[in-house]
Formats: C-alpha cells, structure tokens, sequence
C-alpha cells in the first residue's frame, strides 16, 4: 500500500496522542487517533487510562456524525474484543468510517490481525503498517510483553557522582 502525504502527517499526529498516554494506559498500550476526512481533521482522541475509552471510541465520540464516510488513523490495529470496553472495530463499524489505516498490527493474542479482518469483513477499506516503527517503540513494553510475555527491563543509569 502507498501511503500519500496526508496519510502521513494524520498518522505523525495520531502518535504525538497516544504520547499523551505514556504514563496512564499500563498495562494496555498507548493508542491514539485521528478522524479525518481528506486534509480537514474531524476529531482526535486518544487512550487517556487504563479501563478508560480508547483512542478510537474518545475520537468517535468528540466527531459524531461528521465521521462517516471519513478516514480514521491509528496507531494500533483496532481490538476486536470485548475487555473493560467493547471492541473498538464495533464503533468504527457502527460509525460508517469508510478506511481505517493504522500503524502497528497488535500482537495480543485476541487481536493479532483480527481487527484487520473485521474491518474488511464489514467493508471497510484497510491499510496496516504506516509509521508502524514509531508506535511499536512508544509500546515497547506492551508488544515485549504480548509477544514473548516478558517486561520490560531498562537498565537505566545514573547521572555521575560529582564530589
């Protein structure tokens, strides 16, 4: 898939949200989104807490109406399960989003790929892996730990002592 300038600078923005979660969203990853339709941003949101709205429902919500027939860009593939809120991919369905791209595929178990195939199954228009480098290192301790089920550990050192 080709992304074009805009797909990019959506999805560049989309990140600089989930940034927002940094330090809210453990032990789920750091989401946020953009719905745009063409240049002209509808709504942004992202995933704010734990146990809280995620990144795409906080977009949905704030568009309203003006997200159908529009694009919606995220940094993870939408979850397709029901958790502490429904699945993600029943709202952007519901809400007659026409194309869904996202950065990361989503490597829990109960997605992985799963999102992407809902979406389609609804017909929506899909497209994966736009700056997907940049969200899997804002989620590095979420996919470590999806993947291969291990925390992650930094070895952080300290300043030099001055005497």
């Amino acid at each position: 898939m080709t992304f074009t300038v805009t797909d990019r600078r959506h999805m560049a923005r989309a990140l600089q949200l989930a940034a927002r979660g940094l330090n809210t969203t453990h032990p789920n990853p750091r989401v946020g989104c953009v719905i745009a339709d063409g240049e002209t941003v509808v709504a942004e949101g992202w995933h704010l807490r734990a146990g809280g709205p995620h990144a795409e429902a906080d977009a949905l919500a704030k568009a309203g109406g003006a997200a159908s027939g529009a694009t919606a860009y995220v940094t993870l593939e939408p979850c397709c399960h029901t958790g502490r809120t429904p699945p993600c991919t029943s709202g952007l369905i519901a809400s007659g989003i026409r194309r869904v791209v996202y950065g990361a595929s989503d490597p829990n178990p109960r997605v992985n790929g799963g999102g992407e195939q809902a979406l389609r199954a609804a017909g929506v228009e899909v497209s994966g892996g736009l700056l997907a480098a940049e969200s899997e290192r804002l989620n590095a301790g979420f996919m470590l730990r999806m993947r291969r089920g291990w925390p992650l550990v930094r070895n952080l050192q300290t300043a030099p002592q001055h005497g």
